[in-house]
């Protein structure tokens, strides 16, 4: 009979974070693919570097052709955010499109200084007009949507990747997780059952082998030593037990002659009408107490032949 490979918990630990491992590359490597191909043929994003392009494009050959009071934000791509200073050393806006936050951190930029916000970093590109007038744009370099209307109004494309991307991870970690549980739960309910067998005396039923595991395999034919020892303390119990039975029933046929023979003697004296008060109660006493011998032994041998317990065959 060939004999079964076993793995190690060890094996079974590692096979683990193999798996885990293969399994959250792949993911991360399938949804950049996805990413990548639904940026370039899907139509829903456009490139990351397209905001930067608005901007060069912008900076070089719409501005230049401007003045303040021509200023035409029309004629500049959604994807440049703008603000419009009087002089290059001049902190007064005369237009812009930013929010607060954005035209804070383009503050900051102009008077050089570097400050870490939350979210992405800010681009610019500063274009002078023709009337001394100056133009910061600001950008992101980041994948917009392809639709105006979607931008500020659904979360950016990089975040909703992030959080699908972690969810696609933490399903395939749940899902390597769920496998080896329900392998290392199978190999345990081996045990917990063999254990119950042991526990309840039940030998004929319990399974001491089929473990996949070499530890759990140890544990089983430990289970199965022990087992083997009870059924032997068990064997020799069942044999005392029957000795003594067989003894106790012979002891009581032994009695019974002798305890007949003081009853037929005892109830002869009860007949005597010659007997005092004295001896006629000690002739009682000794019927009752023969009569109490017989129901005791009668009890004792309906005990010993009702069926012992443990019957398992031994081959």
């Amino acid at each position: 009979m060939e004999k079964r490979r076993l793995t190690s918990l060890r094996s079974v630990l590692l096979q683990y974070l193999v798996r885990t491992a293969l399994a959250c590359l792949l993911v991360a490597v399938g949804w950049l693919l996805v990413m990548m191909l639904w940026i370039q043929n899907g139509g829903l994003f456009l490139p990351a570097n397209q905001a930067a392009q608005a901007c060069q494009k912008a900076a070089q050959d719409v501005l230049p052709g401007m003045t303040a009071a021509t200023f035409d934000e029309t004629q500049l791509d959604s994807l440049c955010r703008y603000a419009l200073f009087a002089a290059p050393d001049s902190s007064e806006v005369l237009a812009t499109n930013m929010d607060a936050g954005h035209l804070q951190r383009a503050m900051e930029n102009r008077q050089g200084k570097t400050h870490w916000h939350f979210g992405y970093t800010q681009y610019y590109m500063t274009s002078k007009l023709q009337d001394g007038t100056v133009c910061l744009l600001q950008f992101d370099y980041a994948v917009p949507y392809a639709d105006p209307a979607l931008r500020g109004v659904l979360p950016d494309m990089q975040t909703v990747h992030c959080i699908l991307g972690i969810l696609l991870l933490i399903g395939a970690v749940v899902w390597s997780t769920h496998r080896t549980g329900r392998f290392l739960t199978r190999e345990t309910e081996k045990l917990t059952a063999a254990a119950q067998a042991v526990a309840r005396k039940d030998l004929d039923s319990a399974v001491f082998s089929g473990a996949k595991v070499r530890e759990y395999e140890s544990t089983l034919q430990a289970l199965q030593t022990m087992g083997d020892a009870l059924t032997g303390s068990l064997q020799k119990q069942w044999a005392m037990e029957q000795r003594q039975r067989e003894q106790i029933i012979q002891l009581s046929h032994k009695l019974k002659t002798p305890l007949t023979i003081i009853e037929g003697n005892a109830e002869l004296l009860a007949e005597d009408d010659g007997l005092t008060a004295e001896q006629k109660a000690q002739v009682e006493s000794i019927l009752q107490g023969a009569e109490q011998t017989r129901t005791y032994l009668g009890k004792i041998r309906a005990e010993v032949q009702t069926p012992l317990r443990y019957k398992r065959n031994v081959e």
